[in-house]
């Protein structure tokens, strides 16, 4: 019997096959949809081709009517914050009074002198709008003068885009920073362990490298110290790619929120590749990728010089990957040049001494005195294990010292030497005792009515 020859893609009617081809490619779409930055990240890192498509869209910007749906919900909190803000008021007016009313604001508008075609040598003097302030004094001849009309270029203008634009070095400079006087006792002061008191902040950052790290720190610092740690280390970061993650600039808006006394960076692992630049790629290496890199660098050293802070910044380890081998030194004399340029508030602390045994190779295996031979990298040759982590834990804390209490004590008596008497204290004259007074006599009153 001839079976009945069938297409060799034909889908039976009854097959399941339609549905589930369906439920994976609607998997496909959610998982992009919620997941897409993340996807991005991983071939940027993966890769290291960048594309640039920007930040994908939430999932709640793909649902329909979620924009209208914003809009309400923005109107409906407008709403109810005017009738809180009017029920506030009713309650005040119903104690206090009419006392409670805002009182009207009275803007005056600037007079405007009048244009006359006058020679220079007659023209009238504009009259100074009237106010009730007093006049202040007339500044002096040595003041600073106000710069105006100062041209930005139309580069400068643009908003930052998702493509890396970063400019040469010398436009990281604030002017209004000052850099203090490098003076033989400010520099022996900054070159000694940093003193740490009950009350400071420190801000860990870096990427997988300090992810490692940061827990032992966090840790050793509270228990030695008493200090508070905040750790903003991320995976998967660096200076290579801020068009996805700026560390530099993540660095200044911390600073805005709280008030930190030591920054430790730790950074590298993610950064020893090609940039891209106006949609072009600069060689890793390259003059052009120095000056860039060296740059991204200064940003983070300069903004924590501006807060008054201290930073170290741990050189990248020796690498044991393939792709890695020898690219470390590169970056590592970057982050020592630019520690150098601040020396009253940064330093560079190399991590190849503490993690190698002649200083600048991969080494996996350590002989520690207290446990031998132990693993301190992990297999993927740049991640470390638990005793490196520690390792450079220890490291780092080596960096700190306790702060001088602030409170003067009472000076201490020298000590008497062996087989003297100290002599005893003279007596001091007691001061002569006072007689009472006799009381006032009272008057007879049997004498006073004679």
């Amino acid at each position: 019997m001839q079976l009945d020859e069938k297409p060799f893609l034909a889908i039976e009617p009854e097959s399941q096959h339609p549905s589930a081809l369906a439920a994976i490619s609607l998997a496909c779409v959610l998982l992009v949809a919620i997941k897409g930055n993340a996807l991005l990240q991983y071939w940027q890192q993966t890769h290291h081709i960048f594309l640039e498509l920007g930040n994908l869209p939430t999932a709640s910007q793909l649902i329909p009517g979620s924009q209208t749906f914003a809009h309400w919900q923005q109107d409906f909190n407008r709403w109810g914050d005017e009738r809180a803000e009017r029920m506030l008021v009713a309650g005040q007016l119903l104690l206090a009074g009419d006392k409670a009313l805002p009182k009207p604001q009275v803007v005056m508008a600037p007079t405007k002198c009048p244009e006359v075609a006058t020679p220079k040598a007659t023209a009238p003097t504009c009259p100074a709008p009237a106010t009730n302030e007093k006049p202040t004094a007339e500044p002096s001849k040595t003041s600073v003068p106000v710069v105006a009309n100062i041209n930005i270029a139309p580069s400068e203008k643009k908003e930052a885009k998702t493509v890396d634009t970063t400019e040469s070095p010398s436009t990281t400079d604030d002017p209004a920073f000052v850099m203090p006087e490098a003076t033989p006792e400010a520099l022996a002061a900054a070159n000694a362990p940093i003193a740490l008191q009950t009350g400071d902040r420190i801000l860990l950052v870096g990427d997988s490298l300090m992810q490692g790290v940061a827990p032992h720190l966090i840790t050793a610092l509270k228990r030695n110290y008493n200090v508070e740690s905040m750790d903003i280390s991320r995976h998967s970061t660096g200076l290579t790619y801020p068009a996805f993650f700026d560390w530099p600039a993540t660095v200044k808006a911390a600073f805005e929120l709280e008030n930190y006394q030591v920054v430790i960076v730790f950074l590298g692992a993610n950064d020893p590749w090609d940039m891209t630049l106006q949609g072009k790629y600069v060689r890793y290496g390259s003059e052009r990728w120095r000056e860039v890199y060296s740059a991204r660098v200064k940003q983070i050293i300069q903004t924590t010089a501006e807060h008054n802070a201290r930073l170290i910044w741990l050189g990248a380890p020796p690498m044991g990957r393939e792709d890695l081998l020898g690219k470390e030194p590169l970056l590592n004399e970057i982050y020592a040049t630019e520690s150098a340029r601040y020396p009253l508030f940064a330093r560079f602390v190399a991590t190849a001494p503490s993690l190698s045994t002649d200083g600048s190779t991969f080494t996996k295996f350590l002989e520690l005195p207290e446990r031998g031979s132990v693993m301190v990298r992990t297999d993927d040759g740049v991640h470390f294990t638990t005793q490196g982590q520690k390792l450079l834990a220890k490291l780092t804390l080596a960096q700190f010292t306790h702060a001088a209490p602030s409170t003067e004590q009472p000076p201490v008596p020298p000590m008497a030497e062996p087989g003297v008497i100290p002599a005893e204290p003279k007596p001091t004259a007691s001061p002569a005792p006072v007689e009472p007074t006799p009381p006032a006599q009272q008057p007879n009153p049997a004498i006073s009515q004679r």
